[in-house]
C-alpha cells in the first residue's frame, strides 16, 4: 500500500472519528466524544504527514506505464 492511499484511508477514519464525537456530544457523553476527538486529531496528522510525504510519489498506473516499454525493450 502507497503513502498516499494510506493517507487517504487515514483521511476517512479521521472522519467517521469526528462525525462519532459530533453525534456523541449533544448527548452529554462527554467522555467519549472528547476521546474520539482527539483520536480524530491524531489520525488527522498522521494521515497530513503522509500525504505531503508522498506529494512527490507517483502515480502506480504512471509508474507501471513508465515500466511497460522497459519490460518490451528486454525483450
Amino acid at each position: 500500500m502507497s503513502d498516499g492511499k494510506l493517507a487517504v484511508l487515514l483521511f476517512e477514519v479521521g472522519m467517521v472519528l469526528t462525525l462519532i464525537s459530533m453525534v456523541l456530544g449533544p448527548f452529554e457523553i462527554t467522555g467519549w466524544a472528547l476521546a474520539t476527538a482527539a483520536v480524530a486529531c491524531v489520525v488527522a496528522f498522521s494521515g497530513m504527514f503522509l500525504a505531503f510525504d508522498s506529494w512527490e510519489e507517483p502515480i502506480e498506473e504512471e509508474w507501471q506505464k513508465e515500466k511497460e516499454p522497459e519490460d518490451q525493450q528486454r525483450e
